[in-house]
Order: structure tokens, then sequence, then C-alpha cells
């Protein structure tokens, strides 16, 4: 009799497999889910026009799953129509995080002049963004910004949004225009 419920006890070949099976399988699905995260991050910034963040994530996506049809239409999209960058200019200002903005009721072209200073410090000296403002009445507008660890990129674009401007990179300098002026100009060009 004792034989017997050890026998019923001890776990077969088919119960240890199958347990094995689900145990892979969690982690497979927690794979999935980064996967997943990976495609709608890389998704959305296709949607936005940020080709190379999307390029980035959607070629995780499409090493882990090659056969991912929406995945591989986006790359080829990507491949056919972005433009190369004329400049890392962009990429440069990301990469720089100023750990703590506090600017109040300051001039556009003071909040400048401070951006300048605080990349430069958090860059040890690397990086010193040249910012053009085109329009007098840009540059007199009064703002308050209050930030945390950002980086100068997006610094720029929160200044942009403040002013009622839209930021864009050139070869050597960020200019802020007028957005109004940008969208004329753009409508124009068409």
């Amino acid at each position: 009799m004792k034989t017997f419920f050890l026998c019923a006890c001890a776990p077969s070949a088919a119960a240890v497999s199958l347990m094995a099976a689900f145990f892979m399988s969690a982690g497979s699905l927690f794979a999935a889910d980064d996967l997943n995260a990976a495609y709608q991050k890389g998704r959305e910034a296709f949607h936005k026009g940020d080709f190379a963040t999307a390029q980035a994530f959607l070629t995780q996506v499409a090493a882990a799953n090659p056969g991912h049809t929406d995945t591989q239409n986006m790359l080829r999209y990507i491949k056919a129509h972005a433009k190369p960058e004329a400049s890392t200019l962009r990429r440069d200002y990301a990469a720089v995080t100023i750990p703590k903005i506090e600017m109040e009721e300051v001039t556009l072209t003071e909040a400048l002049a401070g951006l300048r200073l605080l990349s430069k410090n958090a860059s040890a000296g690397k990086v010193s963004p040249n910012v053009i403002v085109k329009g007098t009445d840009l540059s007199t507008k009064k703002l308050s910004l209050s930030l945390s660890n950002v980086p100068l990129s997006e610094a720029l674009e929160y200044l942009a949004q403040l002013t009622g401007s839209k930021v864009s990179y050139e070869k050597h300098a960020a200019i802020l225009s007028d957005a109004t002026v940008a969208v004329e100009t753009a409508s124009k060009a068409k």
C-alpha cells in the first residue's frame, strides 16, 4: 500500500514536461510583451515621422519575428523614403541631459542664453547649442520653464511650444521660427 502511494504522488514524465513547457512559455510571454512594446514604440515613432527611432525599434521586432508583415512594410517604407540626415545636430542635442532648468518670466533670448550655459555645464563644455531665432517678436516673448533631467532637444521643443514657434535643425544650428510663418512657407513651397 505504501508503494502504491509513492507511485501515485511521484510526478509522471508527462506532468514534468507539461510543467516545463508552462514555465518556458511564461518566459516567452514576457518576451512577447517586450516585443509588442517595441513594436508599439516603433509604430508610434513611424507615424510621427521619427524614422530613426522607428527603425531602431522595428529592427528589433523584425529580428525576433521576421514574418511580421506590418513591421516589414514600415521598414521598407523607411528605407525608401527616409532622408539621410545632413547633420547629427539633433542627436548631439538629444545626448545632452540637463539636470535642472528653472526660468521664470524671461524672454526667449534670455532663456536660450541660460540654456547654452546649462548645456555647456551638463556636457563638460562639449555642447553649446547654436540657436537662431527668426523674428524679433519671437525673441521678446516672455516664458517660464521648470524642468528636470531633460535632453537639450526636448528643452528646445518646450521653448518652442511656450513661444508659439517651431524648431527645425539645419547643419550647424537649430532654428526657432514663428509657427504660422513656417506653415505659410511650407504651403507656398507645395
